[in-house]
């Protein structure tokens, strides 16, 4: 019961982290974060990025247009695996995902900030074999997002934390 509060604590605290270091005008294209959270057989996972990764690229089009057609992509990503592969032997399902999408705070000004978007999706995740939970492979993101230079990855599982920088040359974390 404890380490589910903790858990829940430490992945608004991440968040909030975030949040913070994104409103100091740290809305860094090419940079994704994850945090982990692995209790029991419960797998969490929240995945942050700028939206304009849902579109190609196409962060400047017309406003009215690019809400709209961001929130459809966002709706589309059905699966965590979209961005992260879990071994198999882990026997991992899917069981919730929640999608988000956030206006990064800007400066109070009309800058070039103003109208950028992060994007979140959470998923939870039962797994049958949590021991087999030996890596993480983050090379499905970096083969669907061209400009995505390196992912920050955070986390806890079990009693051991989380605290990497993944790359496409380097993309896969050993637990």
């Amino acid at each position: 019961m404890y380490i589910t509060i903790a858990s829940t604590l430490f992945l608004l605290g991440t968040q909030i982290v975030q949040a913070e270091t994104r409103h100091a005008g740290a809305h860094v294209h090419g940079l994704n974060r994850a945090t982990i959270i692995l209790e029991n057989g419960t797998l969490q996972i929240s995945y942050e990025f700028p939206a304009a990764q849902l579109n190609d690229n196409e962060e400047h089009k017309h406003e009215e247009h690019k809400h709209e057609e961001l929130i459809e992509n966002l709706k589309e990503i059905s699966s965590i695996a979209t961005f992260i592969a879990i071994p198999t032997a882990a026997a991992c399902a899917q069981t919730g995902m929640h999608h988000t999408l956030r206006a990064v705070a800007s400066t109070g000004t009309d800058d070039e900030q103003s109208g950028h978007q992060d994007a979140t999706i959470e998923a939870t995740l039962d797994c049958k074999t949590p021991s087999a939970l030996t890596s993480l492979d983050f090379s499905p993101a970096f083969d669907r997002f061209n400009d995505l230079e390196k992912i920050e990855v955070e986390g806890i599982l079990g009693s051991q934390s989380l605290s990497e920088t993944v790359t496409a040359k380097k993309a896969v974390i050993s637990l």
